[in-house]
């Protein structure tokens, strides 16, 4: 009989015991251990992932504000180069007409104007002559026909 008592006190046990653990909703636990473990670990690497995005976006606005002021000293210098050069070319390009100029005035000085004055007034005489010649031999041969 102790035999049977035992088997009982054990059987019962065992019963408890199965519909206890039956009665644990296994979903309830894995969800508190998500709630717990996952959403908090996912939570902190949001954040990490954030306070990172944030540094990367800050130290990528520092090299687009670096690259913007190397490219506008680029571009003042380069336009400061080209403003020297033009000047340049324009004085030179100046100090040759001026030259040419002087250079003209000179030869000028060096000619007789009277001698075209001249040149041109006997030419002016020949011209005429010229045309009074042929106007009196037209005259002559149409008074001919």
């Amino acid at each position: 009989m102790k035999k049977l008592i035992g088997i009982i006190i054990a059987s019962s046990v065992l019963v408890s015991a199965g519909s206890i653990y039956a009665n644990v909703d296994p979903a309830t636990k894995l969800s508190n251990w998500y709630d717990h473990s996952f959403k908090k670990k996912s939570g902190k690497l949001g954040a990490e992932t954030a306070v990172g995005l944030f540094k990367v976006f800050t130290q990528f606005q520092g090299i687009m504000e670096e690259s913007k002021d190397s490219i506008d000293s680029s571009i003042v210098s380069f336009t400061a180069d080209r403003v020297k050069e033009v000047a340049l070319e324009i004085s030179r390009i100046q100090n040759d007409t001026v030259n040419r100029l002087d250079e003209t005035v000179s030869e000028l000085k060096k000619e007789n104007f009277d001698d075209y004055a001249e040149n041109a007034n006997i030419e002016e005489e020949l011209d005429q002559s010229v045309e009074e010649i042929l106007e009196e031999v037209l005259s002559e041969e149409d008074s001919n026909e």
